[in-house]
């Protein structure tokens, strides 16, 4: 609220038919009741557009420069300009007001308020109500926790799939199982086969002391033994690695081939349809800017000509009276061929017709661009899913070369170990052969050497196949733990889907409790609003929150906000009745009630110090008195347009402004 004494200064310069004016408003209530009704209607309009309104636009000449309005108020001064732009009349400088959005609603109660005219059409009341109610947090959180949840479902559902692989593996780890137990009981008998031949060696090189050089033989025996053995351990290392090598030569090789019969399944690299796409989106979203800023500016012009075409007290009606009279002095009586009106453009009388006509072409032209727009709306939707699902089939590609390229690299390695280690098997078989040779003659036991080798040849792949088993058996089983974490998180996931829901059951209560309670403020105010004027017929006024169906559990918020309007009968009976059924004092009244609640529950004097009333005619004089007695406590500065009866019924201390 303000904090100084000093009266409000308005000045209004080439507004309507106010070439400049200075006003000063007092504290308190202020009685416009100078001039006529249009130039009245002007300075009001110049007032709540120097506060920062944008929806009434003031009555100026599109081909000047030099309209202007002025508000000192509270030390500061705030200005608005009014340059023509084409067919336009643009504002610009500093307003009062940086959002004056509540106070277009409820401060600024014109002829065409929105929460005046929402009452009398019956319009859903929602958006009025709970206009200063900030609930895009909670809606806010509501969507993130939808998306996450849904996320989950994707999990949870993807995990109830991987459960069915859990029974096959533990069927596999069995198998498993049972092939190592069998596999090293065989390599227990190989061994026992291995030990026994290559003690018979042994004993046969003891057998040879009776030679005349019994030490020199016994040592040459151990050492062709050892020699052996070293070789036969060597050649079994190597027969592992190379059958470990091939087998992951087999992997890689198999590995390889998936991946490329999945590439040659795939389309090529989409760069180029998403370059494209990526371009089309642009053009799409800069058109559809283009479209919200035409149809922002259709609007305006619709709204503007007609609150002006249908106005009783529009400047327009009142020069095209005096044209008319003007024109019947002139005829002498003649009767013209139809109703005219004098264009607020360009000040030349002009068939009404003609202007109806050219609204309908603005209304059909606006509906035009809504529709392009809602087209353009999902046609972006549309190729964002193809942008994203492009994007992923090209980096799924991506993925699969890098590692077709790996697995190459790879595979190039290994290629070469085989190399190398068949090359390291020819020669140590080669120097078991050679020691053989060496070895026939003085070791009669070397005749068994292709049945040793065997038995070492046995033994080694019975070491290789466990071994593999063993490795098999040990990714069976790290496949089976890690599948049993993952399915140990469903319960995490399904907990925190259950906490998403019960939170996302609080918020929904929030907000209805924030409406719950709006209302109740809302209907608490009006009945105040209705004591106040002491109505003999007009009962009760109240907003009801219906519900017209549960809304689905994507819905925010639910139902409607519906007006309902209680009579008094002559013997004091009440009854529900309708907007269409109340005279047009009573329907005006209601809407002057609804909007004044909505004044005081949203605060709006904690915005801007000034409460404006205009298009009281409708309502009788002892109404407008108590209004104006019942809101004068709530706002610093209370300006109205009344004349007549209405005005000689308003307190005396009331400040009348009689010259403009």
């Amino acid at each position: 609220m303000a904090t100084t004494n000093a009266p409000a200064r308005l000045t209004v310069a080439g507004i309507g038919g106010v070439d400049e004016t200075t006003v000063a408003f007092e504290r308190g209530v202020t009685v416009l009741t100078a001039g006529d009704a249009a130039d009245r209607t002007s300075l009001l309009r110049g007032l709540v557009t120097a506060l920062g309104s944008d929806e009434h636009s003031p009555d100026c000449d599109a081909d000047t420069d030099d309209s202007r309005v002025e508000l000192a108020v509270e030390g500061e001064r705030y200005v608005r300009t009014f340059a023509g732009e084409g067919d336009r009349v643009v504002a610009s400088g500093d307003p009062y007001l940086d959002d004056p959005a509540a106070a277009d609603l409820f401060a600024f109660l014109l002829g065409s308020n929105e929460a005046r005219q929402a009452v009398t059409a019956e319009r859903d009341l929602r958006k009025l109500v709970m206009h200063s109610v900030d609930i895009d947090d909670v809606n806010e959180e509501i969507a993130d926790l939808r998306a996450e949840r849904a996320e989950l479902d994707d999990r949870i559902e993807a995990l109830a799939a991987l459960e069915s692989d859990r029974p096959g593996l533990r069927d596999r780890r069995d198998e498993l199982d049972a092939t190592i137990e069998r596999l090293e009981a065989e390599l227990a008998d190989r061994q026992a086969t291995l030990d026994g031949i290559e003690s018979a060696a042994v004993d046969g090189d003891t057998g040879a002391e009776a030679n005349p050089e019994p030490d020199a033989n016994g040592s040459d025996a151990e050492a062709r033994q050892g020699r052996r053995r070293e070789l036969y351990a060597a050649l079994d290392d190597i027969e592992f690695e190379l059958e470990a090598e091939r087998e992951s030569l087999d992997a890689l090789d198999a590995e390889i081939d998936d991946i490329e019969s999945e590439l040659d399944s795939r389309p090529a690299d989409p760069a180029a349809e998403l370059d494209d796409l990526t371009d089309e989106l642009a053009e799409s979203r800069a058109r559809k800017r283009r479209l919200d800023a035409d149809i922002t500016d259709v609007q305006r012009t619709l709204q503007f000509n007609e609150q002006f075409l249908t106005s009783e007290t529009s400047p327009v009606a009142a020069a095209s009276e005096v044209e008319r009279e003007s024109e019947n002095d002139e005829s002498d009586g003649e009767s013209d061929d139809g109703d005219s009106v004098v264009c607020w453009t360009c000040g030349t009388s002009v068939p009404e017709a003609s202007i109806e006509s050219t609204l309908d072409q603005l209304r059909a032209l606006r509906d035009d661009r809504r529709e392009e727009r809602a087209e353009l709306a999902d046609r972006i939707e549309r190729l964002q899913e193809r942008r994203s699902e492009l994007e992923a089939l090209r980096e799924r590609r991506r993925d699969l070369e890098t590692r077709r390229e790996e697995l190459r690299r790879e595979r190039a390695e290994r290629r070469s170990r085989v190399e190398d280690l068949q090359a390291r098997r020819d020669d140590v078989e080669s120097d078991i052969v050679d020691l053989q040779r060496d070895a026939e003659d003085a070791e009669a036991g070397e005749r068994d050497r292709a049945a040793l080798l065997d038995a070492h040849r046995e033994v080694n792949r019975v070491e290789f196949e466990l071994e593999r088993r063993r490795e098999e058996r040990n990714a069976v089983v790290d496949e089976l733990e890690a599948l049993d974490a993952e399915l140990d998180r469903r319960t995490d996931f399904e907990t925190r889907t259950d906490e998403i829901d019960d939170r996302i059951d609080d918020l929904r209560d929030r907000i209805e409790r924030l409406e719950r309670a709006t209302v109740s403020a809302f209907n608490d105010r009006m009945a105040d609003v209705l004591d106040a004027l002491e109505h003999d017929r007009l009962a009760r006024v109240w907003v009801e929150h219906r519900n017209d169906g549960d809304g689905g559990d994507d819905a925010l918020s639910t139902g409607r906000f519906v007006l309902h309007i209680e009579r008094r009968t002559d013997d004091g009976k009440t009854y529900e009745d309708v907007i269409d059924h109340l005279s047009e004092s009573e329907r005006e009244l209601v809407g002057l009630v609804f909007a004044v609640a909505g004044y005081l529950v949203h605060e709006v004097s904690d915005d801007v110090p000034f409460l404006v009333f205009d298009s009281l005619e409708a309502v009788d004089a002892e109404r407008v008195r108590r209004l104006l007695d019942y809101v004068r406590p709530h706002t610093d500065y209370l300006v109205v347009d009344v004349s007549g009866e209405s005005a000689r019924a308003l307190s005396e201390p009331y400040r009348r402004l009689r010259a403009l």
